[in-house]
């Protein structure tokens, strides 16, 4: 009886229920009534339920168990398995145009499994329709599936997308002197997609505000605790006396970072009690696959269109924050986003990034091609006292002491003077089919610069040295003084300076602003009613190299 009750368990782990009907038969009769065939594991059967099916589905069992359906309605697997094991149904081959999904399809077993249900649905293509177009354009699906359009009419991508798949249609190619923006082109397709929208028109440089050559520009972010990562939205009190310290120090052109409550607190706040003040609104972009579908991405463009549409003082909007510097979003994506954007709103749009972007030198490989025709301005970043390779900043050929410091300063500037070359140099063909310059068809700005008054990088050289320290206010007053007077032909249209005040959640990337922490002006603010009298010699010291 051992011997065969092994035998019968071994049988039974197989799960086929016509082994399990034989070998019960074979051994009742040797083993007599008094057997308690309770103590073997039942077994149970697997299926459920099929609709919309309109051609032939195979679907598997934990596996090892296919099943070929080609009609609606029940079905059930050839296999049974023992009550209180696993099952895992999946489907193996999907029918012709359609997809179809499960629910139900895995569990383990008490009973007979009835409740899998396979829904099947046509294969979901996207499509819409396009208007205004007097060239060629050429649109793609999740960043592939090239669909090239030379009429107005209704337009269908030739690959299907799974049924809850995700789309985003983008403009790979513009027509030559148009801009073509997309609405409606992402989501998930739940069934056909015939609703997205690419309207066409001859593309016009939007000229930029006259603050833009007159104003007094700097970055400004309100943080004074945990920052935006720790959630953190400052008060209407402390927002309030920012303003009050940039507007004293003549600052009425502040570039935000992102698109939030706390953006928005900024622009309410400075609408009503600072008027005079205006603002390009950034918008913050993390990274997005190649279908550039992203729900962050996606909120942050959707509040900065409704701000720039809702107060009076922005005057540009800025798409992303060194996306190409950080690596992690493909140009085309953000150009479709530079599309987007541009298309819901008024002001001239620009994408703040770093100057080896524009200048086609990204440690990223990306250009910019694709994004520079959509564009009203550039904006660059350039960083001298970071960017330390590509500058002599210790000047050893000079002697120690303050005319070393000079030459270091007069370098430093020379520095940033060739990384703007370098952009307005890049050859690009703009929207009207036009090869040309960045300097000769586009105002440049300059996004961010700057120089520490305090060190807080130790691992960075320049900023180890101490005794006297480089990253010190009084070379922080020099570089702004030279940069604030660079003016003229090759020359950026204004410079905005990073930053206001200091953010200590930044760690080792603190220590940039005019104002420290506490709002306490720093020397390069001296001469200003924010900040002191200048009543020592000037760049008295400065720091250098030793």
């Amino acid at each position: 009886m051992h011997i065969l009750s092994t035998a019968f368990s071994v049988l039974a782990t197989r799960y086929r229920r016509a082994a399990f009907v034989l070998l019960a038969g074979g051994l009742l009769g040797g083993c007599g009534q008094t057997q308690n065939w309770n103590s073997q594991p039942a077994f149970v059967t697997i299926g459920g339920t099929v609709a919309g099916l309109q051609g032939t589905l195979v679907l598997n069992d934990n596996g090892v168990d296919p099943l070929t359906v080609s009609g609606n309605g029940a079905f059930t697997f050839a296999l049974a398995i023992a009550s209180g094991h696993s099952y895992a149904v999946t489907v193996t081959t999907q029918p012709a145009g359609q997809t179809c999904q499960l629910s139900n399809a895995q569990g383990t077993t008490t009973s007979n499994v009835t409740n899998i249900a396979v829904t099947c649905a046509a294969t979901p293509r996207i499509g819409g329709t396009v208007s205004g177009l007097s060239g060629t354009l050429v649109l793609e699906n999740n960043g592939a599936d090239d669909l090239t359009i030379s009429t107005n009419g209704p337009f269908t991508f030739a690959t299907p997308v799974a049924v809850g798949g995700s789309y985003s249609v983008t403009v790979k190619t513009q027509p030559i002197g148009q801009s073509c923006v997309v609405t409606n082109g992402s989501g998930q397709a739940s069934a056909a997609v015939t609703n997205v929208a690419v309207a066409c028109a001859a593309f016009k440089l939007r000229p930029l505000p006259a603050i833009y050559t007159t104003g007094k520009a700097i970055n400004y972010s309100p943080y004074r605790a945990g920052g935006p990562n720790a959630g953190e939205v400052p008060s209407d009190a402390d927002v309030l006396q920012d303003l009050g310290l940039l507007q004293s120090a003549g600052f009425n052109l502040l570039r935000l970072f992102g698109a939030d409550q706390v953006a928005d607190k900024i622009l309410n706040l400075a609408n009503q009690n600072y008027p005079s003040i205006k603002f390009q609104v950034g918008i913050y972009l993390e990274g997005a696959p190649s279908s550039c579908v992203d729900a962050v991405n996606s909120a942050q463009m959707a509040t900065a269109v409704s701000l720039a549409n809702k107060y009076p003082n922005v005057v540009a909007v800025s798409v992303g924050n060194e996306t190409s510097f950080a690596a992690n979003l493909p140009a085309s994506c953000l150009a479709s986003y530079v599309q987007t954007v541009r298309g819901q709103i008024q002001q001239p749009v620009t994408a703040d990034d770093d100057y080896t972007f524009y200048a086609g030198r990204s440690a990223s490989g990306e250009k910019p091609d694709l994004v520079l025709p959509a564009l009203d301005f550039v904006s660059i970043h350039m960083y001298p006292f970071t960017n330390t390779s590509a500058w002599d900043w210790q000047q050893t050929a000079v002697a120690a002491g303050p005319s070393r410091a000079a030459a270091m300063m007069a370098a430093a500037l020379q520095n940033a003077q060739s990384d703007y070359a370098a952009v307005a140099n890049y050859s690009y063909t703009t929207a009207t089919g036009q090869v040309t310059t960045i300097g000769a068809s586009l105002p440049i700005t300059v996004g961010e610069t700057g120089w520490k008054a305090v060190a807080t990088n130790p691992a960075a050289a320049i900023e180890a040295i101490t005794n006297p320290a480089i990253a010190n206010p009084v070379n922080a007053k020099w570089y702004y003084d030279l940069m604030s007077s660079w003016r003229g032909s090759g020359a950026p249209v204004n410079v905005f300076w990073f930053e206001a005040f200091d953010e200590a959640w930044k760690g080792t990337d603190d220590g940039w602003g005019l104002w420290d922490a506490t709002r306490t002006a720093r020397y390069a603010l001296c001469g200003t009613p924010a900040g002191s009298a200048c009543n020592s010699t000037l760049y008295s010291g400065a720091g250098w190299y030793h």
